[in-house]
């Protein structure tokens, strides 16, 4: 296999990468909070996602790894709370509020479904997905979301779209290129060839 070829290989694979980690957890840390906040295209999901996620932030006992949506319902974040959890009251979802970076209640009597009647831990909120999944500036949960497609919990469509447009167009591009070089060889190797015959052919009539 040719340098080139390698080359192009490697290329793909980092393309072919990249559209991966687009669907990995991308944070960001946020200004204007009392601590550290960043913002996460989705919450863990369950126990072990949670763990890492706790891990990564360096959050403790003390202070503990929370993920709950912003105060316009447009961004989930994530940050070491200033408690080890926090107390979920049934029929209610919590956001973070950003002047004085404080919890507050969201009532979500009127979901379609998903709204818990009893309380449990914040650590624990995975096994309550309608408080966490958010989309076009609400939940996904409430009757007056549904006009709106299936939101992504705080993804920018539009973006993503683009950066994978061009992703896509630079896969082609890539691959093109390299099928031309394979195309092109294998023409000089065939005309090689022919020549060498016709130059054997005269050499032997001589």
């Amino acid at each position: 296999m040719s340098l080139y070829t390698k080359v192009c290989f490697v290329i793909l694979g980092y393309f072919f990468s990249s559209i991966i980690v687009l669907n990995t957890c991308v944070c960001k840390k946020l200004e204007g909070y009392k601590f550290p906040v960043y913002s996460t295209e989705f919450c863990p999901r369950n126990e072990s996602e949670w763990n890492k996620r706790s891990s990564a932030l360096s959050c403790n006992k003390t202070n503990g790894y929370t993920c709950l949506p912003n105060e316009n319902f447009t961004e989930l974040l994530e940050f070491c709370y200033t408690q080890p959890f926090i107390w979920i009251q049934g029929g209610v979802c919590l956001y973070l509020k950003r002047k004085g970076s404080y919890v507050d209640a969201y009532s979500c009597s009127h979901f379609i479904d998903g709204c818990h009647n009893t309380s449990y831990q914040s650590r624990k909120i995975f096994d309550y997905p309608a408080c966490i999944t958010i989309g076009n500036g609400c939940f996904l949960a409430e009757q007056s979301c549904k006009s709106f497609s299936n939101g992504t919990s705080g993804i920018d469509k539009d973006d993503l779209v683009w950066v994978l447009i061009v992703i896509s167009i630079v896969v082609v591009v890539c691959f093109s290129s390299c099928m031309l070089y394979v195309y092109r060889k294998r023409k000089f190797s065939s005309c090689k060839s022919g020549n060498d015959i016709k130059i054997h052919q005269m050499n032997w009539k001589n």
